[in-house]
């Protein structure tokens, strides 16, 4: 257990810590971003991957044998019910991605967050590994399909701007 403990220590830290620079990207850096509906609604996704695991993290340090695994369990319950909300809303929202690596990703978000609501209700001795570890994997994949669509956002191209219209007089 205490290596589980030691995986969500650091998947909290590091996915509040990546938050924080996420948000201060957007608001500095990349202003057309929040501009841009269809942009601004991606961002929050984004920004999804990191707040997620990190309070799933939260959960799961808080937790003790003592509860039984309520907390985490809850936690990682109400967090899955979210993602799946939230990547759903997402899939369908207008404007999607075109390329074959954002679509795959989009099509991911909610069958990685429906894994974890199983997994919450999972039995301890149903598998070879607990299911916090299966938990600890499942989130570890939420986070880096995270930075996937940060990867993907900073590689995006810029629009190519149209060419100047003639004036008439």
């Amino acid at each position: 257990m205490e290596s589980a403990t030691n995986f969500y220590q650091s998947l909290t830290g590091i996915s509040f810590t990546l938050l924080g620079l996420w948000f201060g990207v957007m608001q500095f850096g990349h202003g057309e971003w929040r501009d841009d509906p269809h942009r601004h609604r991606s961002t929050l996704h984004i920004a999804l991957h990191f707040f997620l695991p990190g309070m799933l993290g939260l959960g799961s340090l808080l937790s003790s044998p003592l509860d039984d695994g309520v907390i985490w369990r809850v936690t990682f319950a109400i967090g899955a019910s979210i993602g799946v909300i939230e990547s759903v809303g997402f899939i369908v929202a207008p404007h999607g991605p075109t390329g074959r690596v954002e679509r795959a990703l989009r099509a991911l978000d909610p069958l990685l967050y429906a894994l974890l609501f199983l997994v919450a209700f999972a039995p301890a001795d149903q598998f070879a590994l607990t299911p916090l570890q299966i938990g600890g994997i499942v989130t570890g994949v939420l986070f880096l399909s995270g930075l996937c669509y940060v990867w993907l956002a900073f590689s995006e191209r810029a629009p190519v701007p149209a060419p100047p219209q003639p004036r008439h007089r």
